[in-house]
């Protein structure tokens, strides 16, 4: 489960325990409820993460924050940078390795290899 979906869950469990009937785009009903949160619907200025009605009518959209959203893009790219890193240390230590069977296994075939 990414990081995302971890979030939306604890968002969905937040707006349900607060009264909200929570639906995604696709199967929206805005009669189901009073209050109903749409996930990511989408209009012309973007895809907010929620627009609330309230009786069928939107009250607002919830976005995060232009600070927040810097925020996570730069921890995103500071995740795959390291994860870029740890593709090459663990990539090197496989070649690495390899080497190391390669060499045990050729002093085994000439009868070098001492216990």
């Amino acid at each position: 489960m990414t990081p995302e979906e971890r979030a939306r869950q604890k968002i969905d469990a937040m707006l349900t325990a607060s009264g909200w009937a929570v639906q995604e785009k696709r199967n929206a009903n805005l009669a189901a409820a009073r209050d109903v949160a749409v996930a990511e619907l989408s209009f012309k200025t973007g895809e907010p993460d929620y627009t609330l009605f309230v009786d069928a009518k939107a009250l607002g959209a919830v976005v995060p924050p232009r600070t927040e959203q810097t925020r996570i893009v730069a921890e995103v790219e500071r995740r795959l940078s390291v994860v870029g890193e740890l593709e090459a240390v663990v990539s090197a230590n496989l070649q690495r390795a390899n080497r190391i069977r390669q060499s045990i296994l050729q002093k085994a075939f000439i009868g070098k290899l001492n216990s």
